[in-house]
């Protein structure tokens, strides 16, 4: 196991291009790891319904089931990844769609302390 520190980044949202780069750290962080999350799943439960029962009325079949309920705590992991990189830009998105009256009046004044750049 490695010892990896995610970070997005010191925030900084003075600009639209802050709010951007922010969105995109986030997501460009976090995507990789929705495969892995889901391969890993995938692994565990290949592992664990290898595990020999306890119960030999069960013949075998509780381990493969216990094992899905396991690996289906690491596929719901991987599906809160994948939400966070859809909200990452839906982010951005929305900051567009809700600002673009201030992002074309920029365009005719630049006196503003929030720039409107991308």
């Amino acid at each position: 196991m490695s010892n990896r520190q995610l970070t997005f980044g010191e925030p900084e949202f003075f600009a639209s291009s802050h709010i951007h780069d922010y969105c995109n750290n986030v997501r460009g962080l976090i995507r990789p790891l929705v495969s892995e999350l889901h391969v890993s799943a995938e692994e565990m439960e290949a592992a664990l319904k290898h595990v020999k029962s306890v119960n030999p009325h069960a013949f075998g079949l509780d381990s493969k089931v216990r094992a899905k309920l396991v690996a289906a705590h690491m596929r719901r992991a991987s599906e809160a990844a994948e939400v966070i990189c859809a909200s990452a830009v839906r982010t951005y998105l929305s900051f567009r769609k809700h600002y673009v009256a201030e992002i074309d009046m920029t365009a005719k004044n630049r006196g503003r302390n929030f720039q409107f750049d991308k």
